[in-house]
């Protein structure tokens, strides 16, 4: 498999571990502009490494677009126009202004990857999602701590954009809130010049959701998410990445959910998510889907 990856950065160097680990001999090119990083990767990748993709013409089997957000539309029409049969954008897309496009959407996926968390596979499987009437749902975390620089302290970073994408998505993922309307939203500045804590409400189908996100929590040791659905006969249903609850009691765990994958980074989502790539696709993040998300949290801000 001839396999594109645009950015050496966290997400680019997890993506091809897990790629490399899972095919056979895959013929992997780097695309990384930045010297030092470039440098790096030489060090540290048997793979090619190139400063830019003016001199590729061919098309790639799968290419993965994990630059900051600002470059993800530039080098999505780069993809296209070469023909490339797959490609992989990671969230959110362009952050939250890009909520239109008119691109040809039946080979590109956004890296959403708690979709493939074993917690919401089961919850997906086992719990009518037709009765819940409410949704509460939140992810929080101390993970900002200094004023971060460059594009993470401006308009296509911030709590929303970062982490609200994930759960927004994995929201739509279970419930369909393509139909929303905003009810309420508010948000406040405490470290970056963005947004670090976001609260909203939207309703859709009847429904309330009801989001709050925090990545500044001094509180919080390690970062999570959890949601609160609440049924159409007042009982209630917990779930985390860990677990799942039904009024307080404890149904499912991740460890009675054990399974395994041919290799293991950050986490069984990270592979299960490559392994779908690389396969049907099934549980992937669609264009659709992420411009909904854009969409959603672009009303928010």
């Amino acid at each position: 498999m001839n396999i594109l990856i645009y950015g050496f950065g966290r997400m680019g160097l997890t993506h091809y571990s897990i790629l490399n680990s899972l095919l056979t001999k895959p013929n992997i090119t780097f695309v990384e502009p930045n010297n030092k990083l470039r440098s790096l990767l030489k060090g540290n990748v048997n793979c090619n490494i190139k400063p830019d993709d003016n001199d590729i013409k061919n098309s790639f089997d799968l290419t993965l677009i994990t630059s900051p957000p600002h470059v993800h539309t530039e080098l999505l029409m780069r993809a296209i126009n070469r023909g490339d049969k797959k490609i992989f954008v990671e969230k959110p897309f362009g952050g939250h202004s890009n909520s239109e496009h008119d691109f040809r959407s039946d080979n590109i996926y956004i890296g959403y990857v708690l979709r493939h968390n074993p917690i919401v596979q089961w919850i997906k499987k086992n719990v009518d999602l037709d009765s819940i009437v409410k949704v509460e749902a939140q992810f929080l975390s101390n993970t900002l701590q200094t004023k971060p620089k460059g594009w993470r302290n401006g308009n296509f970073s911030g709590v929303l954009n970062e982490v609200g994408s994930h759960i927004i998505d994995l929201t739509n993922y279970l419930f369909d809130i393509s139909n929303f309307s905003l009810i309420e939203s508010n948000s406040k500045s405490i470290i970056s010049d963005t947004d670090d804590i976001v609260k909203a409400k939207i309703q859709s189908k009847n429904r309330n959701f009801n989001f709050y996100f925090n990545w500044v929590d001094k509180k919080i040791r390690k970062p999570f998410f959890s949601f609160i659905l609440t049924k159409n006969d007042g009982t209630s249903i917990y779930f985390d990445q860990q677990k799942v609850e039904f009024d307080g009691k404890k149904i499912t765990s991740v460890v009675d959910l054990a399974e395994s994958v041919p290799f293991y980074l950050r986490g069984i989502d990270f592979t299960k998510q490559m392994i779908d790539l690389t396969q049907e696709c099934n549980t992937l993040c669609n264009l659709k889907d992420a411009t909904l998300v854009n969409k959603i949290m672009k009303a928010i801000k």
